[in-house]
């Protein structure tokens, strides 16, 4: 088995024996990997504080059967802003899970790491509405991973959809129209505003998905479909989606 270099991006750890920890690793070219930091939990080891999930590292690895082992790290981003800030914290988590859960072990999808480290890089600074940035994100690793929203029209007949609420089919990936509505299946009603919203959302650049705004109602709604679209997708649930959409709630029902 061969040594390989690497950009990474740390997106879970957990603990093996006393001082070890096996690292979820979503990589620049060699796909999502599972790997063995061997010594991380003493004292003075020689990672420190660099494999931690949010940090950016290039990594020197050793490939292994069923698990990697990291030989050298050096950080290039620590993304410490966003352990700071718990909302922030909160929204990058779910990116994470959002990765991890969308790929098989060593699949590689080369715009992945990419489009990760650029949403973590602007959810880092000044965001107007991280829960946009969040839903576009959502969004965007469905498309690059195979599974693009089929938003603009009917995804069976081709029609336009318009006219009061708008019906998301969640495994179908798509809208239909009220004629080819089925009567199975989970689905979520959208306003048109929000379908026009989350068209927007998966075509533009995350650093202009930063400055858009929205109001919170809206904002929540796209992005409890964009991450349950993403479920569907995946076949998995996703822990955090829980976690985030119950800190929004609370905090719309805060007075302001």
């Amino acid at each position: 088995m061969a040594n390989f270099k690497d950009e990474a991006i740390v997106l879970r750890t957990y603990d093996l024996g006393e001082a070890d920890r096996i690292l979820s690793l979503i990589t620049s070219r060699h796909g999502l990997r599972r790997v063995v930091a061997k010594g991380v939990k003493r004292t003075g080891s020689r990672f420190g504080g660099r494999l931690e999930p949010f940090t950016q590292v290039r990594a020197l690895l050793h490939e292994g059967r069923n698990l990697d082992t990291v030989i050298q790290a050096e950080t290039a981003r620590t993304h410490a802003a966003l352990r700071g800030d718990y909302s922030k914290f909160l929204h990058g988590q779910v990116m994470l899970e959002l990765v991890e859960k969308s790929l098989q072990e060593r699949q590689e999808v080369p715009r992945l790491f990419d489009i990760l480290r650029v949403s973590l890089d602007v959810l880092e600074g000044e965001v107007s509405d991280p829960s946009l940035l969040l839903a576009a994100f959502s969004l965007k690793v469905s498309a690059l991973t195979g599974y693009r929203p089929h938003l603009d029209c009917c995804l069976h007949c081709g029609r336009e959809v318009a006219g009061g609420k708008v019906s998301l089919d969640l495994g179908e990936g798509g809208v239909t129209c009220p004629r080819c509505r089925s009567h199975s299946g989970e689905r979520v009603y959208l306003d048109p505003e929000c379908l026009a919203l989350m068209r927007r959302l998966l075509r533009e650049e995350m650093s202009a998905v930063a400055r858009m705004e929205c109001g919170q109602r809206e904002a929540m709604e796209v992005l409890s479909a964009s991450l349950r679209l993403a479920e569907a997708f995946m076949e998995r649930p996703l822990k955090s989606r829980h976690v985030i959409m119950r800190y929004l709630e609370g905090n719309a029902r805060r007075p302001r």
